[in-house]
């Protein structure tokens, strides 16, 4: 029986991170995404909605916070299709970058 600790939104938010961070990594060929980290998935209760929280301080190259935000919308199909082939979900949510700036 699962831990009553828990939702089913927080661990499959934990799932998604993983796997958001794998394709960000492995699949995702645009330079202006190379070196970003996923920091957080934020799923709304009934996991229609994902908001990823991003940083980018630990990247090592230096790219405009609005290329990035360009890179990342252009890649969110990609990234959704990835996710609904590792994930075993009846519906992928939608999902929504937000840039942490750190200084």
């Amino acid at each position: 029986m699962p831990s009553q600790d828990f939702k089913r939104s927080d661990r499959i938010a934990d799932l998604i991170k993983v796997e958001i961070s794998e394709v960000l990594y492995k699949e995702v060929k645009d330079p202006r995404i190379q070196g970003i980290t996923v920091l957080n998935v934020m799923l709304t209760p009934d996991m229609r909605k994902a908001d990823i929280f991003i940083s980018q301080t630990n990247s090592f190259n230096e790219i405009d916070l609005e290329e990035l935000k360009k890179a990342l919308d252009k890649a969110k199909g990609f990234i959704r299709k990835k996710l609904s082939q590792t994930l075993n979900l009846r519906r992928i949510p939608e999902i929504f970058f937000n840039i942490e700036e750190v200084f």
